[in-house]
């Protein structure tokens, strides 16, 4: 599949967004349930896991599945491929795994939340499910946010991986007064 150069562009483009809007809605997620919430009183908890699963919903889920689309796209499209560079192979591990995790593991327990908050009296203590629950966002939202900047970086180092090269320069690419001494 061959795309114009302005598509090209208007592809990488969605794709960037894509990836930043799923990096910094986990990022506000992590910052919520670390920071925020442990801290929160009563009455304001509910509205603030209403709003965190509203980002989950709204900006995380069309994101992580807009970036897996448009990358697939990209990999048809251009010279990278899908698993051509050892770095666009880890980065299709990387978005898978946050898909699936996020799906099946902190996605569950974010929806989760805001009913166990309301269906708790505000004078009564949190159900021990609600903490459970927001330990393990708290552990491994951090990790899920620590991988999918990892896929980010990849992106901006990935020269770290090429072969042949040890200054970034991929081979053959070095200005006539390199090329030929060694």
């Amino acid at each position: 599949m061959k795309l114009s150069p302005s598509l090209m562009r208007l592809l990488k483009f969605v794709h960037i967004i894509l990836a930043s809007a799923w990096l910094a809605s986990a990022m506000i997620l992590v910052f919520f349930f670390v920071a925020v919430i442990p801290g929160a009183s009563r009455t304001d908890l509910h509205g603030i896991l209403i709003a965190l699963k509203a980002i989950d919903d709204c900006v995380i889920i069309p994101a992580a599945n807009g970036m897996l689309i448009s990358g697939a796209v990209y990999g048809l499209a251009t010279h990278w491929g899908w698993f051509r560079h050892g770095w666009v192979a880890v980065k299709w591990a990387i978005t898978l795994y946050g898909i699936l995790f996020g799906t099946f593991f902190l996605g569950p327990r974010v929806n989760r939340l805001p009913v166990l908050s309301a269906a708790a009296p505000l004078e009564a203590p949190l159900p021990a499910e609600f903490a459970a629950d927001l330990a393990f966002l708290q552990i491994w939202g951090v990790v899920q946010f620590a991988t999918l900047l990892a896929a980010y970086l990849l992106s901006v180092y990935r020269w770290k991986m090429r072969r042949g090269s040890t200054d970034g320069t991929p081979e053959g690419k070095r200005p006539i007064s390199e090329a030929g001494s060694s």
